[in-house]
């Protein structure tokens, strides 16, 4: 998420958008299954969720989370969760960092995993200690930069691992300077929403 990639449009990704042609708006709407197998307070998964749909509900106005895997308070109720997955629905999962990895960059706040074939995926990680950490540096809403991780990695499963913006919530890396901005800092382009849309309305079709 953080490395150190170039800022390009791919092909394919012109390709998609020039397929949608007049199709401004995608029929099919996100489902994000969440599992909380990090133990994420519930009050900061809440946080993060409401920072998440903020920023998907510009691209599917009826985006909807399904709360999966252990119990982590009383008051949240569980999804069993034990149906298919559906083509419209992508996974976030939450797990700490691990202590030892080669492959995984030490600054990175998550990875997503997508089908080399077909430049698309379903299944994101995001690591909550690491992003507890940042937050605390900062001076930053944990829940609030958890929800922004979650929709840059359903963006990824959307838009191909090799996908970075220029601007907004897409870009690779996050310093400290770029958390402290609000507001139009962390929003999908209107090219990479578009794209999203087709995406999962020719996978999901």
């Amino acid at each position: 998420m953080q490395a150190a990639a170039t800022f390009a449009v791919t092909v394919g990704l012109m390709a998609v958008m020039l397929s949608a042609g007049a199709r401004a708006e995608s029929p099919v709407a996100l489902t994000v299954r969440l599992y909380n197998t990090a133990g994420v307070p519930d009050t900061t998964l809440v946080a993060a969720r409401r920072a998440a749909e903020s920023i998907l509900r510009d691209i599917w106005p009826a985006v909807a989370f399904r709360y999966c895997g252990p119990r982590v308070s009383l008051e949240r109720l569980i999804d069993p969760c034990d149906d298919s997955l559906k083509p419209s629905e992508v996974v976030v999962r939450f797990i700490n960092a691990p202590a030892f990895n080669t492959t995984l960059q030490p600054d990175a706040f998550g990875v997503s995993y997508v089908v080399k074939e077909t430049n698309r995926g379903w299944l994101a990680t995001v690591f909550p200690d690491r992003i507890d950490q940042t937050a605390s540096r900062v001076g930053m809403d944990r829940g609030t930069l958890l929800g922004l991780v979650m929709a840059h990695e359903v963006g990824h499963l959307l838009l191909g691992t090799g996908y970075h913006g220029a601007t907004g919530l897409m870009v690779a890396d996050w310093p400290d300077a770029l958390l402290a901005r609000e507001g139009d800092a962390w929003r999908f382009s209107a090219f990479e929403a578009a794209a999203m849309r087709e995406v999962l309305a020719s996978t999901a079709g």
